[in-house]
């Protein structure tokens, strides 16, 4: 059967449909290039060529059914869409009217019927295997609510301020004034002369550029918990009175975000095959407390929060997470609420170095600074002691199919 191939982002395309935070992620430029958010030069190409659904390897083994309320979810999105409003950047994910008819038979699914769930996406959506330059295997990583411990006032061992957005920060969408942007925004500040300049960096945050703002949510007792739920975009906050509360994502400084994995690599650090996790790097920070902000203040990144009104982790696409279902992605390839069939493998919980197949599908509801190229995905596990053990341990190689509706594709 010929195979039909489509490029995003390349120099050729044969459709004209297609429009050309992870710690332990390398994905940056280095310490010279830390002003600087956005992808690396020479940033990757997706192709996608068409594939069947018995290719999919473990695809008749998922419980599929599991998948469907978070599609659900991100169909409750795809509703506040006009028809002919594209879906992803550039549209690459089509328009909205193309997401109608899946988004209704979804709904009408039982609850735990694999076997509809199957045949609801295999007559809704056409599976087409991603490449990037590299090819097909990428990377997948995995990701979970971290929890802090905090208090609303600064007293005791609650030292560490969660800020929320301040009020000079700006986002400036550049899809809304350009036609080649490919998702890409600016987070800044405007000076007195109109313009839009860099937002102050970490160490200038942490050295109290912001302090007049008054911006404290509340104080955490940690500032790796704090670092990590930034790096993840969410956090649960245990109370020092008991109660608890969940942090969502605000905004963010728009600095170029830098692993602090590899910062410590680049310090001779986390020599140790298997130490590069957010355990080791949790373990080398236990036993080199002074060195945090010394460490730290080389990714420039900043992430504030607000408290979020539900419970749960929420996605850049605003809705809430779905443990094992959900996925961040790259926006420059893959438009949120797309469903995506991973192949790779995944930490089995208690067995430190060991990892078992994981094939699954997920769908695309997140984003992250370290989430950057067309095969490259991050699995979000959930708020549990073995989601935080599968996702500070997981990395490696990996693979996707992306499952389109009928309607992009003709």
């Amino acid at each position: 059967m010929m195979r039909a191939a489509f490029v995003v982002f390349g120099i050729l395309a044969s459709t004209s449909l297609f429009a050309a935070a992870d710690p332990c992620t390398d994905d940056d430029d280095g310490p010279d290039t830390k002003m600087i958010e956005g992808p690396k030069a020479g940033h990757d190409t997706m192709s996608l060529t068409k594939a069947k659904f018995s290719e999919l390897p473990g695809w008749t083994d998922d419980k599929l059914s599991e998948a469907v309320p978070s599609f659900l979810n991100s169909c409750a999105r795809l509703a506040e869409l006009k028809d002919e409003d594209p879906v992803g950047v550039d549209g690459h994910g089509g328009i909205a009217k193309n997401w109608r008819a899946a988004c209704a038979a979804a709904a009408k699914l039982k609850p735990g019927d694999d076997a509809a769930a199957r045949t609801f996406f295999e007559t809704e959506f056409v599976p087409f295997v991603a490449a990037g330059k590299k090819g097909a295997m990428g990377k997948l990583t995995g990701f979970d609510v971290q929890e802090v411990h905090a208090s609303r006032k600064k007293q005791g061992k609650f030292q560490i301020p969660i800020l929320a957005r301040p009020r000079d920060l700006a986002m400036v969408d550049l899809g809304k004034f350009i036609k080649d942007a490919h998702g890409r925004r600016v987070w800044g500040r405007m000076n007195a002369a109109g313009e839009i300049e860099p937002y102050f960096t970490r160490a200038e945050i942490r050295k109290g550029a912001l302090a007049a703002q008054k911006l404290e949510i509340m104080y955490a007792d940690d500032p790796v918990d704090v670092l990590f739920a930034q790096i993840e975009g969410s956090a649960k906050a245990k109370m020092d009175d008991g109660s608890e509360a969940w942090l969502e994502f605000a905004g963010k400084n728009g600095r170029s975000y830098m692993g602090v994995g590899g910062l410590l690599k680049a310090r001779g650090a986390l020599a140790k095959p298997g130490s590069g996790t957010m355990q080791g790097i949790r373990k080398w920070f236990v036993e080199n407390p002074t060195k945090f902000d010394e460490v730290i203040d080389n990714d420039a990144s900043y992430v504030f929060f607000k408290e979020s009104k539900v419970p749960g982790a929420v996605g850049s696409q605003m809705v809430i997470l779905t443990a094992e279902r959900s996925l961040a992605v790259d926006r420059a390839f893959i438009a949120m609420s797309t469903p995506i069939f991973v192949d790779t493998k995944a930490p089995v919980v208690g067995q430190l170095g060991t990892t078992a197949a994981w094939q699954h599908l997920v769908i695309a509801q997140d984003t992250g600074a370290g989430i950057q190229g067309a095969v490259r995905g991050d699995v979000y596990w959930g708020d549990t002691r073995d989601a935080a053990e599968r996702g500070g341990r997981m990395g490696g190689p990996g693979r996707y199919w992306v499952l389109l509706p009928r309607g992009v594709t003709k």
